[in-house]
């Protein structure tokens, strides 16, 4: 057989592969629920103030930027009076090591290095080598989901933690999109209120999250849910990534199928599933949430710039950006009327990493490092060569499950430098 005969040979086995065992393989079933099994605690009522923590999704680079946006929080002791934490996507990287891994209370510094260390592996490549382990997952999106989940479990960072090993003292919720309603799914260590209890209802029921729900309505996460499960799942962009899939048994005869995937194709910020919580925690006390959001938005200067922006290729994100920028400008005129409505105060202070590239092209620039590449320690030639400051490097950071040292060093940078503006010491 020549090389022309082997090559087509070859050719072949792997479209069939891709046929069999991507196109026409069922979706995998990733966990199986029983509704009538899930915990039966009843909604706490908060004591404290309620102060959240938004993490966005945005990659490796949401991941690093949540977590150096923590310790500028914890270095001006607010990030112990944090009572709920809502991530999406890499956000859930970060917010997931701080569940397991609290912050001790001393060398904090160092705490903090390891979690950047541990959320800068190249997760990509790590999932890529489970798939090599298992060839049968190299052309399922749904399986190849599963190796993002083992690749999660590395022993110093989620290992083999379910849900039962969240901590108590704080509710963490975990971000979806359900594609079969079109609505948030939450992943929660905490038992949410039911969707007809009064406080509840202060949303319309499309903008209500789901969850796993008992006979009495109460939304709550099996304890052996496994952690890196929701958090792989609330990255599971499309196609690449997902869907994940729940056989649900409902004590009826059939049983459903559930199907979710990235929460940041509904809503990237984390923000609405705190919101939803205020309006369901029966405080009157005023709410405070710090936002960091490492979502790239759209550019239109910089668009209208650009003759081919290749929308089925590279910047296919863009769709997405697209919708939830739309979405995004009906949800704050609806949320700013029903808090008008029932008296609800929230306070949001919002970290975008985006400011900094904003604020170093403004007239009067209120940091000169962000316009010189003097002083940076991880930048390299290319680095330098491919951007003319590192303001306009921080503006092309993508969207991955990796990250170069430059990349993490201007993304850090960005976090300590915003916080410092809203928080000086």
């Amino acid at each position: 057989m020549g090389w022309l005969s082997w090559g087509v040979f070859v050719v072949l086995a792997c479209l069939i592969a891709a046929i069999t065992n991507g196109f026409l393989a069922p979706l995998k079933v990733h966990f199986r629920a029983d509704l009538q099994k899930l915990p039966k605690a009843d909604p706490q009522p908060v004591d404290a103030p309620f102060v959240g923590l938004a993490l966005s999704g945005g990659g490796a680079r949401a991941a690093i930027f949540a977590a150096a946006g923590m310790q500028a929080l914890h270095e001006r002791g607010l990030l112990a009076a944090v009572t709920h934490v809502s991530s999406v996507s890499g956000g859930g990287f970060a917010a997931s090591y701080l569940a397991l891994h609290p912050v001790p209370d001393g060398d904090a510094a160092r705490y903090f290095d390891k979690m950047q260390a541990v959320l800068a592996h190249d997760y990509f490549w790590a999932t890529q080598a489970q798939q090599l382990r298992k060839p049968p997952r190299l052309f399922s999106p749904s399986r190849r989901l599963e190796s993002l989940k083992e690749a999660l479990e590395r022993p110093d960072f989620l290992d083999q933690a379910r849900f039962d090993a969240l901590p108590g003292d704080r509710t963490f919720y975990f971000n979806a999109v359900s594609y079969d309603t079109g609505r948030r799914f939450v992943f929660s260590n905490k038992v949410l209120p039911p969707p007809d209890d009064a406080h509840e209802q202060t949303l319309p029921p499309a903008l209500r999250a789901l969850s796993f729900c008992d006979a009495n309505g109460l939304r709550a996460t099996p304890h052996t849910f496994p952690i890196s499960l929701a958090v792989a799942t609330s990255a599971a962009f499309p196609p690449y990534l997902g869907p994940m899939t729940i056989e649900v048994d409902t004590g009826g005869i059939a049983k459903e199928y559930w199907h979710l995937g990235d929460g940041g194709v509904v809503e990237n910020t984390g923000i609405e599933t705190l919101r939803e919580a205020v309006y369901g925690c029966k405080s009157a006390q005023p709410a405070t949430i710090y936002a960091f959001d490492a979502g790239q938005k759209l550019d239109s200067d910089l668009s209208k710039n650009t003759h081919d922006i290749s929308i089925w290729s590279r910047d296919v994100t863009r769709l997405v950006d697209v919708v939830n920028e739309y979405a995004t400008a009906h949800r704050l005129t609806m949320f700013d009327a029903l808090d008008e409505k029932t008296g609800t105060k929230i306070e949001l202070v919002t970290f975008d990493y985006m400011e900094v590239v904003r604020l170093a092209q403004s007239p009067n620039p209120p940091d000169p490092r962000w316009l010189s590449w003097t002083g940076w320690n991880h930048a390299t030639p290319q680095d330098r060569l491919a951007s003319k400051t590192p303001a306009d490097h921080l503006a092309k950071i993508p969207t991955a499950l990796k990250i170069t040292p430059c990349n993490q060093e201007l993304i850090s940078a960005a976090a300590a430098f915003l916080v410092e503006q809203r928080f000086p010491r």
